[in-house]
């Protein structure tokens, strides 16, 4: 069953469609200036949908975990990964085991970890194979279980929206591909990736 953030990108999407694709397809390709700009829009603002779903996912990883450990005393599979991938470096073992510093007690640096991946998750600004990296390796989710075909559609979208948010409409506008058979139906492809993907997310533990 599709996650409730999942739920929200596709209501969002749709929406997006709803207001800035409310035009008619031209089958000889000659849209207007203020067309194209609204699919400019398009591109740009499910960019951000797709970021915050990416980082909703990945944040209810980090709670569980968290709340394993403070509950029950549980190190899950995800809080093992962020201590390997974000706990500190220097770690010492004391002389008298009734009088270890504070920074290298067990549950300082079990909770110092998982803070240091939720602060990572939210200074996260893009979607790209890398971004996908620094959210969910340090989760521990496996890598192979990652689809080549998600991650490519990831990479182009993060690349469409950097060309149209990081250049003048005068360059980007004639970058702009048909709204309906490119751009429309790319988004679409995306979010049937997302939806397996969800399925794989929701069983971070």
């Amino acid at each position: 069953m599709p996650s409730q953030p999942f739920g929200n990108l596709r209501r969002n999407v749709a929406e997006l469609e709803r207001q800035f694709l409310n035009f008619e397809k031209r089958g000889d390709g000659k849209y207007t200036r203020h067309e194209l700009t609204q699919c400019r829009a398009f591109i740009a603002f499910c960019h951000s949908e797709v970021e915050i779903y990416l980082e909703t996912m990945a944040l209810r990883a980090v709670d569980r975990a968290e709340k394993a450990w403070q509950n029950r005393g549980r190190i899950v599979n995800s809080a093992a990964a962020m201590v390997a991938y974000r706990g500190t470096k220097e770690v010492s073992l004391p002389d008298d085991p009734t009088n270890q510093a504070g920074r290298n007690r067990f549950s300082t640096i079990i909770g110092g970890a998982i803070a240091a991946h939720r602060a990572a998750v939210r200074r996260n600004h893009g979607i790209k194979r890398k971004d996908i990296a620094e959210l969910y390796i340090p989760l521990g989710l496996d890598p192979t279980k990652f689809s080549e075909t998600l991650l490519i559609q990831l990479d182009k979208l993060g690349s469409r929206r950097g060309d149209h948010v990081h250049q003048s409409s005068k360059v980007s506008l004639p970058n702009i591909r048909d709204p309906f058979d490119d751009e429309q139906k790319d988004i679409r492809f995306l979010l049937a990736e997302l939806e397996t993907f969800d399925e794989l997310a929701q069983r971070v533990r």
